[in-house]
């Protein structure tokens, strides 16, 4: 949850996690000797259930060298297509026209609290993500409570090997990694990182603005992210594995707004001290039979969650103003997939989620949504309360997947979904349909119902409209894939979305406005995804992504549509990799995109509550865009040895031609002395040219 408490201090949305997808293994099959013969030589292989999991797959690892991520695979999901970050280079995914609070992260069939650090790295270390696959829309039944997209991650499994350990050091994070077998049956590995970042800022520090000039901004306690996991893992026998896994984070930062800051100048309510903290500890324990014709994965998780966010603290008044928020989660999953008949398998999911939430908060009332520009502006009342609510969800999908013909599979499905909170149930339908036109294209449609329980902001008493309904949403797509000679492939897809009960936050004119949110807003996104796509041959790979996209909210009461503040029509991705010779490799990553929109500021007033202080007049709601936004990021790795043992150099340089990317404008607050002029300053994207060097080995 986010509250809206100040959109200049935390602009990116808190993502939500829940967790993953069975992948199926390869079986082995073994044959009995002749009796009849005499057998001379024996060979017997021996394999482990686990060891399918332990390498990182070709698509993650191109991922994972893709400059300007620091080596992170997640990171590089905003290079794929229909991805950008919404409101700036370090903002939370936003998906093909879908707000990034709608998204779904799956993490190894658990929950893990958020994926994302504040600064805009993943929570994960490099060496462990086997697999990630990114499910834009139209996907099937064994994903619940989204209404976006599906980041759906899977952390490989430990190498049963001598335990060894990587240590990775790097001017923005660094870290530790060991792995290695325990038994002859099972193997572990552990990972802890922290950011470097709390090294570049002094505590008493007052920051200075690109020219110098001194911000107001004093660091009491610099930035700072850290994170963990750990996973151990038992192959019982040929046909049962037991996983048990913990992971987590921490991000925090401190800092005092002066009276020459922007944010005490445009709302003097939050001058003073400011503190963010917010950390996860989650552990889950998973077990896998593989059987014939059938498998079965079962998961018990606990996760705990908990998030700070305290304003205008003095030591004279000690009264801030702060939002508190636990969550105390229970996570029982299963999945059965069972092969019916040569043609029908058969899918079946179930979940129960036990959440328990506490609420505490002091704050002013602002009544808005992410379609209205001026929540910064219009505060309400100052309110107080505590709430501890029963947030229980779960759900029930069975998918039958049919092989019709050689050339025709479908994919059948539908789910029951149910909240408690809202006291809402929904029977949601899934449909595929693959087309195998030859060996090497495909024709795919599909078709989905969705849902997700409003943000808990909107439905909070005294916040919000307990009695909002949830939002829903229709995805249907058209797409054909095809594979070319040296590993050459090109794939277009198609997308209509439809958004259905969306919050609209009520004016103080509206009959209904003590209700303060309805059901009157709806949205649509449609577009087209062109991905071309070379594998690795002849020491090169790379892609080339182009997205055209449209994505709008309409207000149902007035009739009036927007662009909504995460469109953008045109984006352009191209990644190029070359491997120089054995030692030595090097890539690009080329990023362009259409500008997104904002609303323009067209004048000033005088603030009613404060003398000599300014608020901004807008314009209409996100009609103007900001100028095409484009980076180039090159890396270079280097293989080298450091006293004997395996190591790697890293050089990387992001926004190489150092362009200026603006996110943001606001009123200069800090030089404007009369509502009889305007003075608008705009704010680059989170950085200019910003060069890394990291340095691993492993022993």
């Amino acid at each position: 949850m986010q509250l809206k408490l100040t959109h200049q201090l935390t602009r990116n949305p808190l993502a939500i996690v829940i967790a993953a997808v069975l992948v199926s293994p390869t079986w082995a099959q073994q044959q009995q000797p002749d009796t009849d013969k005499t057998v001379s030589d024996r060979i017997e292989i021996v394999y482990k259930r686990s060891s399918v999991m332990s390498e990182i797959t070709e698509d993650s690892q191109k991922l994972m060298a893709m400059p300007g991520t620091n080596g992170d695979p997640l990171q590089a999901a905003f290079a794929l297509p229909g991805v950008v970050a919404a409101g700036g280079a370090s903002g939370s995914p936003a998906v093909r026209g879908s707000s990034p609070e709608d998204n779904l992260f799956e993490i190894d069939f658990m929950p893990a609290g958020y994926l994302f650090h504040d600064f805009g790295t993943s929570i994960f270390n490099k060496h462990l993500i086997q697999d990630f696959q990114l499910h834009s829309a139209g996907y099937g039944s064994s994903y619940s409570g989204a209404t976006g997209a599906v980041f759906d991650v899977t952390l490989r499994t430990p190498k049963h090997q001598p335990i060894q350990t990587t240590i990775d050091l790097s001017l923005f994070n660094s870290g530790i990694f060991v792995e290695g077998q325990i038994s002859e049956n099972s193997a572990f590995y552990f990972s802890a990182r922290k950011s470097m970042l709390s090294y570049f800022f002094k505590e008493g520090e007052e920051l200075e603005d690109d020219d110098g000039e001194l911000t107001g901004i004093t660091i009491n306690d610099p930035f700072d992210d850290s994170d963990y996991q750990g996973k151990w893992v038992w192959d019982v026998n040929s046909n049962n594995m037991l996983s048990v896994s913990f992971t987590g984070a921490r991000d925090s930062a401190g800092a005092n707004f002066n009276q020459r800051s922007e944010l005490a100048l445009k709302s003097p309510e939050y001058l003073g001290d400011a503190i963010f903290n917010r950390k996860f500890d989650s552990q889950s324990i998973i077990w896998d039979h593989f059987g014939n014709g059938i498998q079965i994965k079962m998961g018990v998780g606990v996760l705990n969650n908990k998030e700070r966010l305290e304003l205008g603290k003095t030591a004279a008044t000690n009264d801030s103003i702060f939002i508190d928020e636990i969550n105390k989660q229970i996570s029982y999953k299963a999945r059965v997939n069972y092969k019916l008949s040569q043609s029908h398998h058969l899918l079946l999911d179930a979940a129960y989620y036990d959440v328990t939430s506490e609420y505490n908060y002091d704050l002013f009332h602002e009544v808005c949504t992410d379609i209205d520009p001026d929540c910064d502006v219009n505060k309400g009342p100052r309110i107080q309360d505590s709430n501890v609510i029963d947030n229980d969800s779960q759900f029930v999908a069975l998918s039958d997947i049919w092989d019709i013909n050689s050339q025709l599979q479908a994919e059948i499905g539908v789910q029951w979904q149910h909240n408690q909170y809202t006291d809402e149930s929904f029977i949601l339908p899934r449909l595929a349909l693959s087309y195998f036109v030859t060996e090497n294209s495909i024709i795919t449609a599909k078709y989905g119902g969705y849902n997700r329980q409003q943000d808990i902001d909107t439905i909070l008493p005294k916040l919000g409209n307990p009695e909002l309904k949830s939002q829903t949403a229709q995805h249907a797509t058209l797409g054909f894939e095809q594979h070319l000679a040296d590993e050459w492939s090109w794939s277009i897809e198609s997308y209509y979305k439809t958004m259905d009960d969306l919050p609209l936050a009520l004016a103080q004119s509206e009959p209904d406005a003590d209700l303060f949110y309805s059901n009157d807003v709806e949205g649509k996104a449609y577009g087209v995804d062109l991905l071309i796509n070379k594998n690795i041959t002849d020491d090169w790979y790379g892609w080339l992504s182009l997205s055209y996209s449209k994505s709008e909210r309409t207000n149902l009461r007035n009739n009036h549509t927007i662009d909504y503040y995460a469109d953008t029509p045109l984006v352009v991705n191209m990644v190029l990799n070359y491997q120089i010779n054995e030692r030595w490799n090097a890539g690009i990553n080329f990023t362009a995109r259409s500008g997104q929109p904002y609303t323009p500021i067209i004048g000033i007033i005088e603030n009613p509550d404060y003398d000599d202080r300014y608020l901004p007049v807008y314009g209409e709601a996100f009609s103007e865009r900001f100028d095409v936004n484009h980076r180039l990021d090159v890396r270079v790795e280097r293989k080298t040895d450091f006293f004997g043992l395996d190591a790697m150099l890293v050089f990387e340089v992001m926004n190489v031609y150092g362009q200026e990317n603006v996110s943001y404008i606001d009123l200069d607050y800090q030089n404007i002395s009369s509502a009889d002029t305007l003075l608008l300053k705009e704010e680059e994207d989170d950085f200019g040219i910003r060069p890394s060097i990291g340095f691993s080995f492993t022993f």
